[in-house]
């Protein structure tokens, strides 16, 4: 199953991005920009963004830690080809890209001073997304935040509709990511907190080890 998903992602890549500029009309990167500043990242943090995709997120964190690291890692290698081009483009020295599984991380304890995932927790079901929670919170330094962004239920009633055939998708499971998704992550970090964003459209969960 995870060989099949791995291959979807990878054909997925030459497409997401213009498929979420398309959804999220944010091409001037504010809601990235609000999750990178929401971190409370200082300049020589490391960073890691987890299921980084086309690294959208990694190279805004890069802007806010230009002396430290951000390291992007995913398990799909179509969008970390796409990551890294885009890296390269932007002339960015600090910025690296890995394959990995979100639930099984390659990195050592207290690695990283800051977490960050962006639009993909909810794609982790069962299982491997409490290993990724794990995961994330055995990486972090003591303190550290976990900061991640998701869809907030959508008003207009197609796009709702949308919203809901997503977690339709997912199973029984997918409905009970978003009703327990709070209670889930106060079971494993020190501390969770969520807000919406202006546009209402995006939520913005900020725990910590």
């Amino acid at each position: 199953m995870r060989r099949y998903r791995r291959k979807y992602y990878d054909f997925f890549s030459h497409f997401y991005d213009w498929i979420i500029n398309l959804h999220s009309k944010d091409r001037s990167l504010s809601l990235r920009h609000y999750l990178a500043k929401k971190t409370g990242a200082r300049d020589g943090d490391t960073v890691l963004d987890l299921c980084t995709g086309t690294g959208s997120v990694a190279t805004v964190m890069s802007e806010y830690v230009p002396k430290g690291m951000v390291v992007g890692a995913d398990f799909s290698m179509g969008m970390l080809i796409k990551a890294r081009e885009k890296a390269r483009r932007k002339g960015l020295k600090n910025v690296f890209f890995v394959a990995a599984d979100a639930a099984s991380l390659p990195f050592r304890p207290d690695a990283f001073d800051v977490v960050t995932c962006s639009h993909a927790i909810y794609e982790l079901t069962g299982q491997t997304r409490k290993f990724a929670l794990e995961e994330i919170k055995r990486v972090l330094r003591r303190g550290a935040p976990f900061c991640m962004m998701e869809h907030e239920e959508p008003r207009q009633p197609v796009i709702r509709f949308l919203y809901h055939l997503r977690l339709r998708s997912m199973g029984r499971e997918g409905r009970q990511i978003v009703k327990n998704e709070m209670q889930e992550l106060k079971s494993i970090f020190s501390e969770a907190t969520r807000e919406i964003t202006s546009t209402g459209k995006t939520k913005l969960i900020c725990a910590r080890k």
